[in-house]
């Protein structure tokens, strides 16, 4: 049975969904909600307001394409009224938000999920190998952005409602991966910063402290017109690179390639996992809330400005 989808948001991110479903068969929009009415859906029915999509039987899920800042109040509202719910990343501002729509989930029964399309990537032996606590790990990350986008009306240059700006929307997707395999932090430590805005960076650096003993150095920037992303993890006899989208793993001198894949079809899987948990009563295998609140902490520490002991 296709999923009905309720998308909240026809941004880049909404429309990257959008695409993402166009005649998969997994999955259709049953309807967007975009407040902004210079923004077109296209063929796509627009919802008339929030009550609607909530009441509208044939939305199984609604996938939460906003500004991080009210997404959890969203997301609550969603839940309670029956649907599963995919959020965009940053999935959200807090741990404590997280904690609380796990809470939500499980007492209604809907899985929630993240947009975290790249944990596809991770082959599925890799998060069960033994890294130890030596594990030492590099992220770069450089999108370029003019200061314009971040100064810009609206919600990017409001940290609030943005929750920073490089290392939130730029660095995301690649400091989850390094969480995925390296687990929670238990101490960040930012080392150079500069901001466009108050509260908005456009270059970050650091390091992560994990509890399990390794150590991340990430540096992260939307000041560079050179466009990459890489996260490599080197264990006592194993590695993962994770390079512009495409992946090596080595293991006990073995080596292995796994090319990238495009980003409609990565996005295509988290609505596969998100219809299977719903099929099942079972939490998303990849996609699930809950691997998201190690990368969650990470966030709000570097935008707070706090000591992690301090988040919650």
């Amino acid at each position: 049975m296709t999923l009905g989808v309720g998308l909240v948001g026809f941004g880049v991110a909404g429309r990257q969904h959008a695409a993402a479903l166009e005649g998969s068969g997994v999955a259709r929009i049953r309807s967007v909600l975009e407040p902004d009415p210079a923004t077109d859906p296209g063929p796509l029915r627009r919802s008339p307001g929030w009550a609607d999509l909530l009441g509208d039987p044939e939305v199984a899920l609604v996938a939460l394409c906003t500004p991080p800042g009210g997404r959890a109040e969203l997301a609550e509202q969603a839940l309670e009224a029956g649907k599963a719910v995919l959020l965009e990343r940053p999935a959200a501002c807090s741990p404590a938000e997280v904690d609380r729509l796990l809470a939500v989930s499980r007492r209604v029964g809907r899985p929630v999920g993240v947009m975290f399309q790249h944990r596809q990537l991770i082959p599925e032996q890799v998060l069960r190998w033994g890294w130890g606590p030596g594990a030492t790990a590099l992220l770069q990350v450089s999108r370029f952005r003019p200061a314009a986008h971040f100064r810009r009306g609206g919600w990017r240059h409001d940290p609030a409602r943005a929750l920073g700006g490089a290392a939130a929307h730029l660095g995301a997707h690649y400091l989850d991966l390094a969480c995925q395999v390296l687990g929670e932090p238990a101490a960040v430590h930012v080392v150079g910063r500069r901001e466009v805005a108050a509260g908005i960076d456009s270059r970050i650096a650091g390091v992560v402290d994990y509890r399990g003993g390794a150590t991340l150095s990430f540096a992260v920037t939307a000041e560079s017109t050179v466009r990459t992303a890489r996260l490599e993890i080197l264990g006592a006899d194993c590695r993962l690179l994770v390079q512009d989208g495409e992946v090596t793993t080595e293991t006990g001198g073995a080596i292995a390639d796994h090319p990238a894949v495009p980003g409609s079809l990565l996005r295509l899987e988290v609505y596969r996992d998100m219809a299977e948990a719903l099929a099942t009563g079972q939490p998303p295998r990849r996609c699930g809330l809950a691997a998201a609140r190690a990368v969650t902490t990470l966030l709000h520490a570097v935008a707070a400005r706090v000591p992690l002991s301090g988040v919650g």
